[in-house]
């Protein structure tokens, strides 16, 4: 409506890459310390986590390529049952780890050489900031928000995109073994950080 429209200031979307001025500890540390400092890695984002279990399920099942290491961030709300069960299925597979809890996953971004994720706004700004090789796994329901921003942005060409209703651990290693490189990112604006202290002000 207008009077809501009236009230609305684009900015741009946020660029993830600035937290990494304010990261002390760095990539590599991190790295080292979750045993992927050498060789490819897989990182999968479930937001924060309430609903990302089949998601990462399906990661923690696929086919990794050699070489390849996968890393779950299960979220700080994904419910414990669902950690538990990523967890003993991360216990079967040496590719793969699962880790509960980063207090800032900026730098295991950088060093990523691709994304599988959810469609919400901070992991999407985070694989457009990083310029990641990334799949989108949006939710479709109770809510259309991450499944219009995945259509949209998958349509410039930003990612992949995966309808979560063709969501398998078949499907994520095929994706995975893909060797294409990440997209371009056209018309997507990242200055939003730059503009929000003027437009605040």
């Amino acid at each position: 409506p207008p009077a809501v429209t009236a009230k609305v200031t684009y900015t741009g979307y946020l660029d993830s890459r600035q937290r990494l001025q304010c990261e002390t500890t760095p990539a590599t540390r991190i790295a080292d310390t979750l045993g992927v400092a050498d060789g490819r890695l897989a990182l999968c984002l479930v937001g924060g986590g309430q609903d990302g279990g089949p998601l990462a399920e399906a990661f923690l099942g696929a086919d990794f390529p050699r070489g390849m290491t996968g890393v779950v961030l299960t979220g700080p709300f994904m419910p414990p049952d669902v950690r538990r069960r990523l967890h003993t299925l991360a216990e079967k597979n040496r590719a793969v780890k699962v880790v509960d809890f980063l207090t800032e996953p900026a730098p295991l971004l950088e060093r990523a050489d691709c994304v599988v994720a959810m469609g919400g706004y901070n992991s999407v700004c985070d694989v457009l900031s990083f310029r990641k090789r990334a799949l989108i796994v949006p939710r479709g329901q109770p809510r259309r928000e991450q499944l219009i921003r995945a259509e949209r942005l998958g349509a410039l060409g930003a990612f992949d995109v995966l309808d979560p209703a063709q969501l398998t651990a078949g499907a994520v290693g095929e994706w995975l073994a893909g060797t294409h490189q990440p997209h371009a990112l056209p018309r997507v604006d990242l200055g939003g950080l730059g503009r929000l202290p003027g437009l605040l002000q």
